[in-house]
């Protein structure tokens, strides 16, 4: 890849792995796909949804985070005129949720969380029905919360849920009666007793990251339609996983599953937010009572913060061992994380990034248990990263001590210890395709790393330092992605396939891989909405599973398109169908026939003949957890992701503000298929990253209200915080089992950022910071308490 420049963007070939091939549209900067609808204004996201004789739902929240309900009178906002029907957890008491199903639509005898929904009214117009949610009169019995992950472990703390036997759950999850543990996950590699006793230095410290809020530009919202002589419920939703949404109604509902369909709009952000239910049963609550009328809910801004959902806060504990001449002997490390008050996605999460809490780093014995906690919080869900952010803050920062300790360069630290393609890990598989070391080298020479990395003071008092970080991360196995492909007359191909377009750019890159394999003009390559009438499974867009996961499925489609193809040229030709060849996008026979797929259509080839409907299908089944205590696996996740970022801050010690000069990210691609939407996800990641290192924190009082659900006091950075001067590496390490050798990316580049940035005001300021964010009034404080420069 030549070195490109522009936009404080610099892009280069960070290594001698190279291309897998010479492409037509794979490794391309193709415009997105949908780039001009959104630009027009004409792509229709979920508040857009319209109809004629709509009526407009709004939810009212609960002002407590742990109470009794007493009684609920809904009898003024039932007479209020236009108001349609208003509904009470009375009304629907079945229970929803993907590994313990323990969540109600509407809260019954007990909120667990503020802003949880209590009731709901759907009305004419939306100031209706607002207004006749004010006259809804509820009288609560206060309860004690529980907001500290550690603390509601703790014997005698408040129990969120009275009896986690009570609920359904899958095997995937291990709650434990009496207390507010929801899952717990271990492994275990070698032997750490032995570990430690190997040693020469012992390091063990304790971080903490606070809870964030997605953000989303489009707050939660959904549109449903109940027709009851159909029994069809059909929801209108910008849904990140539809499927696993339409099989949750369908129980809730008690309806069958086909009898409920799914329509995705175009989705204003996820980023996990939208990976659940969230106001769709409530949408669908309303509508079941609504004489078949459509009822739409889109949630403000502040009923977002919330109703909505976040990555909740963690706590983690790690006690390292190294030898004096600088390599790893053991870490054992222990994760409490925060799932808010019903369990949702936190055993996958906990899952996840147990997994990937044995780092990038080559530790021979290794110990970790992770614990999944409720506490009266918001509802977690994932976070672009399931977890993996939180723990790379952690270990990333662990390392930083110990290099320090040891008296080594950083860098040369990580070099020393890191996995490399072939080395067993410490979930127990050979790794392959690592491409660690490339990362961790780019960032570096990008950084400028060999200029000096230590604290100095600049002539105007100010403290600048750099620090350079890795990280790694799993994708979500096993899951399976299906893809169908119909090719029209005109040789142009119409795209069926689950995943959705949250803005990472997977329908362009999928039409891209499709395009290659088919050797049609990427013009001719359309997808299809997501409906679940038609679209065939995928089971979710999380992950970033989508590029690996879907991009294969599409290639065998592909191929089952080509097959056919030549079934019928064969037919056409009057010759054998083994003498047909495709090559380059070109059918050719024995005896000198050829043509271009794409002007197939100006032959008799698909005259009057068998559609054409290419079905490609990709199963990570060979993905496989012995079911011991340990889990160790041969083959734990379909693949690894491997990164490292660097950077150069500094820290003004009369505000505690802390301004980025230069960020250096490298990450490993695989191989990139679009290499424009994969230097805008490393950036997107990049300044997301940002936001949780320096100033997103969600605050609560001590009974757990929030105190800055809105966008003034819940601090996301905008364009003016990341103008700053940022590389990028696309490192083409191409991975054997990938779509043309690529990897996802959507998640990997927000992992290191909290953790470089936290790592190098460190170093600047000489303070270890163990907790984020690092808000300028923490850092003033930080600096005041200590009085002096240290670690």
């Amino acid at each position: 890849m030549p070195e490109q420049k522009g936009n404080n963007v610099i892009v280069r070939d960070a290594g001698d792995a190279g291309t897998m091939g010479s492409f037509k549209y794979v490794g391309k900067p193709l415009i997105r796909n949908d780039a001009l609808a959104k630009a027009a204004g004409r792509a229709v996201f979920g508040s857009d949804i319209r109809f004629p004789n709509q009526l407009y739902g709004a939810v009212l929240q609960s002002p407590h985070a742990h109470a009794k309900i007493l009684s609920l009178d809904v009898s003024e906002a039932e007479e209020l005129p236009g108001v349609v029907t208003v509904i009470t957890g009375k009304d629907f008491t079945g229970l929803f949720g993907q590994f313990i199903v323990d969540q109600r639509v509407l809260a019954f005898d007990k909120v667990r969380y503020n802003g949880e929904p209590v009731a709901a009214v759907a009305a004419e117009t939306e100031a209706l029905a607002r207004q006749a949610i004010k006259r809804i009169k509820v009288e609560y019995e206060a309860l004690e919360p529980v907001l500290d992950p550690v603390e509601a472990l703790e014997e005698g703390a408040p129990l969120v849920h009275e009896k986690w036997s009570g609920y359904a759950r899958s095997s995937e999850a291990n709650p434990r009666d009496g207390t507010n543990l929801c899952d717990y996950f271990r492994l275990r590699h070698g032997d750490t007793k032995k570990g430690f006793a190997e040693s020469d230095l012992v390091i063990e410290n304790e971080f903490r990251t606070s809870g964030v809020h997605h953000s989303t530009i489009e707050t939660h919202c959904a549109t449903a339609q109940y027709d009851g002589l159909s029994n069809l419920l059909t929801i209108w939703s910008p849904a990140q996983s539809p499927f696993l949404i339409r099989k949750q109604l369908a129980s809730l509902f008690g309806i069958p599953q086909k009898n409920v369909r799914l329509i995705c709009t175009m989705i204003g952000g996820g980023f996990g937010s939208k990976y659940e239910l969230k106001v769709e049963p409530i949408a669908a609550a309303l509508a079941y009572y609504s004489g078949g009328r459509p009822v739409r809910i889109v949630f403000t801004r502040k009923e977002d913060y919330l109703g909505g959902c976040v990555r909740g806060m963690s706590v983690i504990r790690i006690k390292t061992g190294v030898t004096i001449d600088g390599f790893l002997k053991v870490q054992k490390m222990e994760v409490f994380y925060d799932t808010g008050a019903y369990s949702t996605t936190g055993p996958r999460i906990n899952y996840n990034a147990g997994l990937a809490s044995i780092t990038p780093y080559k530790i021979p014995n290794v110990s970790i248990d992770g614990y999944t906690v409720v506490t009266n919080r918001h509802i977690a869900a994932p976070y672009r990263g399931f977890g993996k952010p939180e723990i790379c803050f952690a270990y990333e920062n662990q390392m930083d001590i110990i290099a320090e300790k040891l008296n080594m360069d950083p860098l040369e630290f990580r070099l020393r210890n890191i996995y490399r393609s072939g080395d067993i890990s410490a979930a127990g598989e050979t790794l392959p395709d690592v491409g660690t070391e490339k990362c961790l080298r780019g960032a570096a020479e990008l950084i400028g790393w060999e200029e000096g990395y230590k604290a100095r003071v600049t002539p105007e008092g100010k403290f600048r330092a750099k620090a350079i970080a890795c990280g790694c991360k799993l994708t979500g196995t096993p899951s399976g992605s299906s893809v169908v492909l119909k090719f029209n007359e005109d040789a142009t191909v119409t795209v069926l396939c689950g995943g959705t377009e949250l803005g990472q750019g997977t329908n362009t890159v999928i039409a891209q891989i499709v395009a290659e394999r088919l050797g049609l003009p990427y013009e001719n390559i359309e997808i299809a909405p997501v409906d679940t009438m038609y679209t065939p499974y995928e089971k979710t867009t999380t992950g970033s599973r989508l590029t690996y996961h879907t991009g294969n499925a599409a290639l065998k489609a592909a191929g089952d398109v080509i097959s056919q193809i030549k079934k019928l040229a064969a037919i056409s030709w009057g010759v054998e169908v083994s003498a047909v060849t495709f090559e380059d996008g070109v059918i050719a026979g024995p005896g000198g026939q050829n043509i271009r797929l794409e002007e197939i259509g100006k032959s008799k080839i698909l005259s009057e003949q068998e559609p054409v409907i290419g079905r490609g299908q990709f199963a990570t089944s060979d993905i496989f957890v012995k079911p011991d205590a340990d889990h160790q696996s041969e083959k734990p996740t379909a693949q690894w992701f491997w990164m490292a970022h660097a950077v150069e801050i500094e820290v003004d010690p009369a505000t505690g503000k802390t301004e980025i000069l230069k960020y250096a990210a490298a990450q490993d691609v695989g191989q990139a298929i679009n290499t424009m939407n994969c230097v805008q996800q490393v950036e997107g990641g990049v300044a997301m990253g940002l936001g949780h290192a320096l100033t997103e924190e969600l605050i609560y009082d001590d009974k757990g209200r929030l105190l800055n659900g809105n966008m003034v006091d819940f601090k996301i950075p905008t364009a003016m915080d990341v103008d700053f001067e940022t590389g990028v590496i696309l490192v083409e390490n191409p991975v054997r089992d990938g779509p043309f050798g690529a990897r996802g990316i959507g998640e990997p580049p927000v992992v290191p950022v909290a953790a470089v940035i936290s790592c190098a005001v460190s170093r600047a300021t000489g303070i270890r910071m163990k907790g984020i964010p690092l808000k300028a009034c923490k850092v003033l404080k930080i600096l005041k308490d200590e009085g002096k420069r240290r670690i």
